[in-house]
C-alpha cells in the first residue's frame, strides 16, 4: 500500500523525479568520506547529482540560483547512504572504498538516532521529494518540490519514535516556529515495523 499524506499530499508517490533513480546516469561517482560529510571532487558528476536530483550542497555557495554549479559538492551521511545503496555513489575513505555496511557503522556513530531518521529521509526521497537538513528550524527535515533556493520548503518535518514522550511545550514550539516561516509542520511516527505515519498540524485562530 503506498503511503498518504493529509492536506493536500495525497498519492506521492512518484509525484517528483528527484529519487536514486533520476541520478543513475551520473553513476558511478566517488564520494570521500571527511568528517561528517563526503565530498564528490568530479566537477562533472557533482554537476550531474545536483541537477538531475538535488543532492549535495556546492562547496561555498550557500543557496545556488542555478543548477549549472562548477564546483564539487558536500552529501550529508543521509545523502551519501541513500546514493550508496542504490549503487551510484563509491564512498571512499583514505583511498579506500567503503562497503555500505561499513558506511552504515560509522553514520551510527557519528548521527544520533540514524536509523530512524534516515529510513524517513529515504521514504521521502523515494516518493520523489527534496530532502533538506531544518536544524536551524528545530526540525530534521524541510522538504522541498521544486529546486531549494527557488522554492521556499512548503513543509517541515520532525522524526519521532512512535512511544517517544513530547513535552508539549516542544509541540508548540515546533508549530510555532513552522508557522512564523510560513512552512507546515509533520511529524513522522515510526512504528518498530518501520512503518510511518504522517501528522500534520496547523494554527487556527479561534
Amino acid at each position: 500500500m503506498q503511503p498518504t499524506f493529509s492536506r493536500g499530499w495525497g498519492l506521492i508517490s512518484g509525484t517528483y523525479p528527484y529519487t536514486a533513480e533520476s541520478v543513475r546516469v551520473c553513476a558511478p561517482v566517488q564520494a570521500h568520506l571527511i568528517g561528517s560529510k563526503s565530498v564528490v571532487f568530479d566537477i562533472d558528476k557533482a554537476r550531474c547529482l545536483f541537477s538531475k536530483g538535488y543532492f549535495g550542497k556546492p562547496v561555498g555557495i550557500r543557496k545556488p540560483k542555478t543548477t549549472d554549479i562548477r564546483r564539487p559538492i558536500e552529501l550529508s551521511l543521509l545523502e551519501t547512504m541513500y546514493l550508496a545503496e542504490a549503487g551510484v555513489l563509491e564512498v571512499l575513505r583514505e583511498g579506500t572504498k567503503v562497503s555500505v555496511q561499513e558506511l552504515r557503522s560509522f553514520a551510527r556513530e557519528v548521527v544520533k538516532d540514524f536509523d530512524v531518521l534516515y529510513n524517513a529521509y529515504k521514504e521521502l526521497r523515494d516518493t520523489g521529494f527534496i530532502v533538506r537538513s531544518a536544524l536551524k528550524y528545530g526540525a530534521d527535515f524541510a522538504v522541498y518540490k521544486a529546486m531549494p533556493g527557488v522554492e521556499h520548503a512548503p513543509y517541515l518535518v520532525k522524526v519521532l519514535d512512535y512511544d517517544q514522550l513530547i513535552d508539549p511545550g516542544d509541540l508548540i514550539g515546533w508549530g510555532r516556529l513552522s508557522h512564523s516561516v510560513r512552512k507546515e509542520l509533520l511529524l513522522a511516527i515510526t512504528y518498530p515495523s518501520g512503518a510511518r505515519s504522517y501528522i500534520t498540524f496547523k494554527w487556527l485562530k479561534p
